[in-house]
């Protein structure tokens, strides 16, 4: 959480300068619509380390909630290892093979609550209506809109959309594993 914190705080800082001094007409044209969802935020100096405040908390956070919920895959993917025999020494010539049913609950959550809670910070700040780009999510997820409900409505769909994804995505990369002949654990 801490490094995934600090990268994400620096990566905010960074591209907010580079906004400023890339030469541009209107500098953070679209940078500054994270002023609706960061308080304090904008593109100029100060917004700069605001920026790095709100990139490091949400880092931090989402890297923590993922850890939470995948890392407790980990030890029974280990003990199964263990107990068909192998050796702790021979973990070191393992490719960790994707749970894919955690890695879903833990996209799947962190994504559906970021959509609910942007959507209702939009409802809750009484700029929902003019919300154009969140509007726009209403074209690829059906039913959802920028009030309360649709962001629950939103959440779901987007949950149910990760959580297939990572099925699949970690189908793929265990049977690449598999295929390689590589110790998969």
């Amino acid at each position: 959480a801490g490094v995934f914190g600090t990268f994400s705080g620096l990566t905010m800082f960074v591209i907010t300068y580079m906004s400023m001094y890339r030469g541009l007409d209107n500098p953070g044209q679209y940078l500054n619509l994270l002023g609706v969802f960061l308080p304090g935020y904008s593109v100029s100096h100060a917004g700069a380390w605001i920026g790095m405040f709100w990139g490091t908390c949400i880092g931090a956070l989402l890297a923590a909630m993922f850890y939470r919920i995948y890392a407790r895959s980990i030890p029974s993917q280990v003990a199964a290892y263990l107990d068909h025999g192998n050796r702790g020494d021979d973990l070191l010539d393992v490719t960790l093979r994707f749970d894919g049913n955690y890695l879903g609950l833990a996209l799947g959550t962190i994504v559906s609550l970021g959509l609910f809670v942007s959507t209702s910070w939009l409802v809750l700040r009484g700029t929902a209506e003019e919300s154009f780009h969140a509007e726009l999510l209403g074209q690829f997820l059906p039913g959802y809109s920028v009030t309360y409900v649709g962001g629950i409505i939103g959440a779901l769909e987007m949950f149910v959309i990760i959580y297939l994804l990572s099925l699949l995505f970690s189908w793929i990369y265990n049977f690449v594993t598999r295929a390689r002949g590589r110790n998969p654990l």
